[in-house]
């Protein structure tokens, strides 16, 4: 049965070939990889845009509250609700990227599923548990993820107002989303990570949560880089000798499957991942970042 279809992007014109199952399967398993390897960069960019768009709202609600720095509880109400849908969304964005990336309750590693090597998930345990021991703004951000879904929302509390310095006539507007021990212990952050007189903000604890997802996103990107390429390489190249036998210029290809379903042999969806990764070309740690006027 033919299940190859070339057509010539020329003209009105065809030819058919019949491939083995063999050939089929493989080159759908090639197709299922990169799938998953744009779809956990599609998920990542979610992520960071979802991140930008909450350090943009924080920034604009403390221009606001200059001109409202006195108790206005409708303007409270509109900052709260205003920043609770962007820490939310994000928030559940992650705990999406962070089930693929390894969870071993559901025995899921995204660069194991990917390389078939377990030299890899060990690389993906190991730096997990770095991060989770040096970085306490990523264990806060995880405790507060699922806070957040299951009890109250992140942002309840808010501290702004302006300072006056009589000595130099410099004012300084603060806007502060502050956690104390007794809030962090209350969404279940371990004890012996805390000490009595600790106070976070919340949007230096996303600064660092965002950035341990953007290690673990570098670690899967390096893991799965050789692999990636390969299915890619592999996928295009499978039907170039029925291409060049029917001596079409420029073509496309189709292959049906025994159940009926069709795909196509070009990868232009692919270049988005491309796209992607030059978008978010590093990870950075923006809390360690200072912007000039």
């Amino acid at each position: 049965m033919e299940n190859l279809f070339v057509y010539s992007t020329d003209e009105v014109a065809y030819q058919s070939f019949e491939v083995s199952e063999s050939e089929i399967t493989l080159a759908l398993g090639y197709r299922e990889l990169l799938v998953k390897a744009l779809d956990i960069e599609i998920i990542y960019d979610q992520i960071i845009e979802a991140y930008w768009d909450y350090k943009n709202k924080v920034n604009y609600w403390s221009l606001r509250s200059v001109s409202s720095p006195f108790a206005n509880y409708a303007f409270n109400h509109e900052v709260r609700s205003s920043l609770n849908r962007q820490a939310f969304n994000l928030f559940n964005l992650s705990k999406l990227y962070l089930d693929w990336h390894y969870n071993k309750d559901k025995k899921r590693c995204f660069s194991f599923e990917l390389t078939k090597d377990d030299g890899s998930q060990q690389q993906v345990i190991d730096h997990r548990e770095e991060i989770y021991k040096t970085n306490l703004n990523y264990v806060v951000g995880c405790k507060l993820r699922g806070h957040s879904q299951h009890s109250e929302l992140p942002v309840r509390t808010i501290t702004k107002g302006v300072r006056y310095d009589h000595d130099t006539s410099n004012r300084t507007a603060h806007f502060n989303i502050y956690y104390d021990y007794e809030d962090l212990v209350k969404a279940s952050v371990p004890k012996d990570r805390l000490f009595k007189d600790i106070k976070l903000d919340l949007t230096e604890i996303i600064d660092g949560f965002v950035y341990a997802i953007s290690q673990k996103h570098m670690l899967n990107r390096r893991l799965t880089e050789v692999v990636v390429g390969k299915a890619r390489a592999s996928f295009t190249s499978m039907w170039q000798n029925y291409a060049t036998e029917t001596g079409f210029k420029n073509y496309q290809c189709e292959v049906c499957t025994q159940e009926n379903k069709i795909f196509g042999s070009s990868l232009e969806w692919f270049d988005v991942f491309d796209y992607l990764k030059e978008k978010h070309r590093n990870s950075i740690n923006y809390s360690n970042i200072t912007f000039e006027k």
